[in-house]
């Protein structure tokens, strides 16, 4: 008598635990995506639409009182965006704030603005440090 042997492959024996572990996965970067969707999006459009933090900046680097706080500032570059917030809403305003760096100490850059005819309108820029904690409106408010 011969005895039938019935081999089932490695994908026959582990497909439901693999199968539920993709759904696992998969679950975790929808919610992910959806959690973080606003907020990546919002940063893309700054880095690739750069000119209301830009145009912020040359108003803020011809304030006396900023380069006495902070000394010399330094260009803004997107890493400087991730250590702020930036915040687009339906309605063409930016809300932002954003690392800035001078040769003395280091600040925030605090920006609302609006859009109108490719221009922003600015409502308020500001100027932010911890040590020691001092603020300077440069416009607005």
């Amino acid at each position: 008598m011969i005895d039938s042997i019935d081999k089932k492959s490695w994908w026959q024996k582990n497909r439901g635990w693999v199968l539920g572990l993709l759904a696992l996965i998969s679950g975790f970067f929808i919610t992910i995506l959806v959690l973080l969707g606003k907020p990546i999006g919002d940063f893309t459009k700054a880095v690739v639409d750069p000119s209301v933090y830009r145009n912020a900046f040359e108003i803020v680097q011809e304030d006396q009182r900023v380069i006495a706080l902070l000394g010399e500032l330094k260009p803004i570059r997107v890493f400087e965006l991730l250590e702020g917030e930036v915040r687009y809403t339906e309605k063409n305003k930016a809300i932002m704030t954003v690392g800035i760096k001078g040769s003395k100490q280091k600040g925030k850059l605090d920006i609302v603005a609006n859009k109108s005819n490719n221009t922003w309108h600015y409502e308020m820029i500001r100027i932010r440090t911890k040590k020691p904690k001092k603020m300077i409106e440069v416009f607005g408010e």
